[in-house]
């Protein structure tokens, strides 16, 4: 418990570097609704001081020698100070002693007296400020995320546009799982256009909390078009809706100042989807290079050179893939595929979609390429499903039987021969 203590009062001496704490004033915003995670007992050794001060100036005394002691950071020669002032005053001298008194106990690294102090101090002065602060900083360390925030919206009220603890409660309610994230990042956003930072958080709230984000990593990504990340999670959402064409003008901008493997594949994927196979072709290849032993490459490539109807190069790829990963389900599933291609493009080149012999003979031919497949259990299902679909495309056994001796001779299947 001690190591967590230090741990956490180090985490909050780096983040105090960083923050301004507010001062002791009171803002004029309504008072928050009563948080539920105060302690059960708000009663101190200090409500003894109730109603011992004789005058305004013993006040002004207390608080004048307890914050002497706290600027020179004698917190324990402060505190009794400080408490008689808070127990003797409910204007500005008990908000600002018992903002002191939080102050006071958080230096001396007690959480615990910290938080009662903050619930006790707030039950007088609902919006004071330095007691609302330290109160979400420590919940939101101990993971109290839904004690901290009302604490830091309180905070808000009086510092809209503060971006930390904009940011603050934006990643809380995202952790929480409450599209409310989204509402407060996208003020942080708007405190800076040109914060590439800010923008891809909202868009990482937006993709996690509603499925969809495009059109902030779009913002993000026409802000900065050095922000790759923005980008590719802006083609990713593109993509994703069938918006091929739109994809193309920020994968072009990636591939030519950070091209990774992932921005080919999506290129090529757009531009098989506009038919454009020659070209996604030029970057399956570049791929390739960057990826030389992905055989799931070499399948896309025989599937666009089948789209070309260029049926012997799709097949060699295939070979090719089936050489580096012998067994390969997906091959064998492509080169069934492959197989039907060429059925109705051959159907289709003697203008007619009678079934001939030979055709019966080709989807034979497919049907055990998915018989193949069915061994690789990744694909079983799917392979199996392909080979029961032919079964009424193949020869019969009448078919057999009358033509014993038939063979594929069109020249339009010389290489399945």
């Amino acid at each position: 418990m001690k190591i967590l203590l230090i741990l956490l009062f180090l985490i909050a001496g780096i983040y105090a570097q960083d923050v301004e704490i507010p001062d002791d004033e009171e803002n004029d915003s309504p008072a928050q609704e009563e948080v539920k995670c105060e302690p059960d007992d708000l009663s101190v050794p200090y409500d003894k001081y109730a109603g011992t001060a004789t005058s305004i100036m013993d006040i002004k005394q207390w608080y004048s020698f307890g914050s002497e002691h706290y600027k020179n950071k004698d917190y324990d020669a402060a505190l009794p100070y400080l408490w008689k002032v808070f127990e003797n005053d409910s204007a500005k001298y008990g908000s600002r002693a018992i903002g002191k008194i939080a102050a006071s106990y958080f230096n001396k690294q007690k959480i615990d007296s910290t938080l009662l102090v903050c619930y006790k101090g707030l039950k007088r002065f609902p919006n004071n400020q330095k007691l609302h602060y330290y109160a979400g900083f420590l919940q939101e360390k101990l993971n109290h995320l839904k004690c901290a925030i009302p604490h830091y919206l309180a905070m808000l009220k009086k510092s809209p546009k503060n971006k930390v603890y904009l940011e603050t409660v934006a990643l809380m309610y995202f952790r929480l799982n409450d599209e409310k994230a989204i509402e407060y990042q996208q003020k942080v956003v708007d405190l800076d256009p040109k914060d590439s930072k800010a923008a891809t958080s909202l868009g990482n709230y937006m993709e996690t909390l509603l499925g969809s984000a495009k059109d902030a990593w779009k913002s993000a990504w026409e802000k900065d078009k050095t922000n790759f990340k923005a980008g590719r999670n802006y083609v990713k959402a593109l993509i994703d809706e069938g918006d091929f064409k739109q994809a193309l003008e920020p994968l072009g901008v990636l591939i030519k100042n950070d091209p990774k493997p992932i921005d080919y594949k999506n290129r090529a994927i757009a531009l098989e989807n506009l038919s454009k196979y020659r070209q996604a072709l030029k970057d399956l290849k570049s791929w390739l290079k960057l990826k030389p032993d992905n055989v799931e490459i070499l399948l896309y490539m025989a599937d666009d050179y089948r789209a070309l109807n260029e049926f012997v190069t799709a097949n060699k790829w295939i070979s090719k893939a089936l050489r580096k990963k012998p067994g390969y389900g997906k091959a064998y599933i492509a080169r069934g595929e492959l197989y039907e291609a060429t059925i109705a493009y051959c159907q289709s080149k003697r203008k007619s979609n009678k079934m001939e012999m030979e055709d019966k003979m080709v989807y034979e031919k497919a049907r055990l390429q998915y018989k193949k497949a069915m061994k690789d259990f990744t694909v079983k299902n799917k392979a199996k499903a392909k080979y029961n679909a032919l079964a009424n495309y193949v020869r019969t056994k009448t078919d057999k039987f009358m033509q014993p001796n038939a063979k594929i001779k069109s020249n339009c299947y010389n290489y399945l021969k």
